[in-house]
């Protein structure tokens, strides 16, 4: 197939870490033997102006790359999947759209809800990446094309177990004490501060534990703030920022522990890829990530919110730590391979239903 990707997320130089899940999902379908092209937006530049201007390039790039090509395969909902009904109007091509955590929670917006509700008229399937996504889908939308579940899956080359001495070492990081792991942006969905707060209680049975927050976001000074509040010295909390998708396997080596507490997580593909590193992953009750992060054993599962708990677990995962096979195993279900094939076979669908007798093309 001739598959456009339209996202408004996609890693650059300046924003290594923006929507790498799409990347790499584009190269997996393209491993495959599709021919894909890529129509995103690389910047979170934003502004009264500047956010209208790029959403109307991105819209005029994909009504020209839409014609010939057989399905575009829109990532958010809004106002991405938006882009693609006005494209699919214009040239007749199916679409598709996944809808990955923000663009649910935003339906609570009314006019949001009613241009996504418009938008997916035309739309030839649905994709969530959790089965708790697709709850909320449900409940907020009637009628919807069919919904499929399909998470962005874990590159299982990429994240492998490794050593962690040597992993502390090529990053320069201290060799003794437990490393908890953060990746994600600092924001308040993420909930960094109750990961903080957990980390200065664990320091008390493991004085030497660390925190590393990978990613960047408005709670940067915050985290910076909360340290010092809670008395935590200079080198027990470590803030590398947002980095390269392919720096994040190395932090995950050096880890102990991934923490993923989130007041909700849509999924997280970073669970998987702890995971697929052999790392043991905390997340949260709330949202899908409890459906690929076990209760116990290379998991847990904790309430959000409450550091007195995800400490406690933090404490039982590093007293008694996991095979990291049985953690890889975990993962293994959900290949970025298997996803791809999976995705491919949904976007297939829509062109050969299209083919069958849809919209002329134009």
């Amino acid at each position: 197939m001739r598959i456009v990707c339209l996202s408004n997320m996609y890693p650059s130089p300046e924003a290594p870490d923006y929507g790498a899940f799409v990347r790499d999902m584009c190269d997996a379908l393209a491993a495959r033997g599709h021919d894909v092209d890529r129509v995103a937006i690389t910047t979170r530049a934003a502004g009264a102006v500047r956010t209208p201007a790029k959403y109307a390039v991105l819209l005029a790039r994909a009504v020209r790359a839409a014609r010939g090509a057989d399905v575009v395969y829109a990532h958010y909902l809004f106002p991405t999947g938006a882009l693609a009904a006005a494209s699919h109007r214009i040239t007749g091509v199916p679409w598709v759209v996944t809808a990955h955590g923000g663009d649910v929670a935003n339906l609570a917006r009314g006019p949001v809800r009613r241009a996504t509700a418009r938008s997916l008229r035309s739309c030839s399937a649905l994709i969530a990446v959790s089965e708790y996504l697709a709850g909320r889908l449900r409940e907020q939308l009637d009628p919807l094309p069919p919904v499929h579940v399909v998470d962005m899956g874990v590159d299982l080359d990429r994240f492998v177990p490794a050593g962690r001495e040597a992993a502390r070492a090529r990053l320069g990081l201290p060799g003794d004490g437990p490393l908890v792991l953060a990746v994600g942006g600092l924001t308040e969905r993420k909930d960094p501060l109750n990961l903080l707060q957990a980390v200065a209680r664990l320091r008390a049975v493991h004085p030497a534990t660390r925190v590393a927050f990978v990613g960047d976001g408005p709670l940067a000074g915050a985290v910076r703030a909360g340290a010092l509040r809670l008395g935590l010295p200079g080198d027990a909390v470590i803030t590398p920022g947002a980095l390269p998708h392919d720096e994040v396997p190395a932090w995950l080596a050096a880890a102990d522990v991934l923490s993923m507490v989130s007041r909700v997580e849509p999924l997280g593909v970073a669970a998987l890829e702890g995971l697929a590193c052999g790392r043991p992953v905390m997340t949260t009750a709330i949202g899908g990530a409890r459906e690929v992060v076990p209760d116990g054993g290379p998991g847990a599962v904790v309430a959000p919110g409450d550091p007195a708990a995800l400490a406690a677990a933090l404490a039982e995962k590093l007293a008694h730590p996991p095979d990291p096979a049985a953690c890889r195993a975990v993962a293994e279900g959900h290949a970025l391979t298997t996803q791809a094939g999976r995705v491919a076979d949904i976007l297939a669908a829509a062109a050969r239903e299209d083919a069958a007798g849809s919209l002329p093309r134009r």
